[in-house]
């Protein structure tokens, strides 16, 4: 299964008799380029300070900068290791299971399980924007929280007075029909129903109420 890996095994293994077999792998990525040119300046910055409050070795030697090589490597792995920091929100998966949702699920304080009866089917919509922008920045409600690192297509869904956003550049067709699918043999009331208008994805031109 596409998207497969150790830590959704992990789940797996520790969900499995709540919340049955795994359907379905949804991935979400983003990678902050923008922000390794800031991580490398600030490398540098750190690199520049270190410099002078590091003391001199040797009275023979020059002054600071003496060795620009090792100042240089020195600040651009600071600036990489800042950078990758940004890694722990740029990958998200959703897993679909036979009686619910999986998010947030690497740490135990951080992992939401939504069982089929939390959410209400008439809710589940794929949305999309035709100039490729998140959509999730478009979607306006009380309670909204973001599931996914982003993307130019989103899945929403309401649970718990809240509504849930995995906005992913992956076709969220299968994600939305594979909880349909889900829901419809775990015998949710009015998942078959609601299942014709969840697709095909509305386009966002502007902000639309959830509420």
């Amino acid at each position: 299964m596409h998207g497969r890996n150790w830590l959704v095994r992990r789940v797996e293994r520790r969900l499995g008799t709540e919340l049955g077999q795994l359907r379905y792998v949804a991935s979400s990525r983003r990678i902050f380029w923008k922000a390794l040119v800031a991580c490398l300046i600030v490398g540098f910055v750190f690199g520049t300070i270190a410099e002078f409050v590091s003391p001199i070795r040797s009275t023979r030697q020059p002054g600071h900068f003496n060795d620009p090589a090792l100042f240089a490597t020195a600040s651009i792995l600071t600036g990489l290791v800042l950078w990758s920091m940004t890694f722990l929100g740029s990958f998200r998966k959703l897993l679909v299971f036979d009686r619910g949702i999986v998010a947030k699920y690497s740490q135990a304080s951080t992992q939401l399980v939504f069982p089929w009866n939390d959410i209400v089917p008439g809710t589940i919509k794929a949305v999309t924007t035709a100039d490729g922008t998140d959509p999730d920045r478009r979607l306006v409600a009380r309670r909204k929280v973001s599931l996914g690192a982003g993307g130019r297509n989103a899945v929403v869904f309401q649970a718990r007075d809240t509504f849930w956003v995995f906005a992913s550049n992956e076709d969220p067709a299968p994600l939305v029909t594979a909880i349909q699918g889900a829901m419809r043999d775990a015998g949710i009331p009015d998942a078959a129903r609601a299942a014709a208008g969840a697709l095909p994805a509305v386009v966002l031109t502007g902000q639309v109420a959830l509420d």
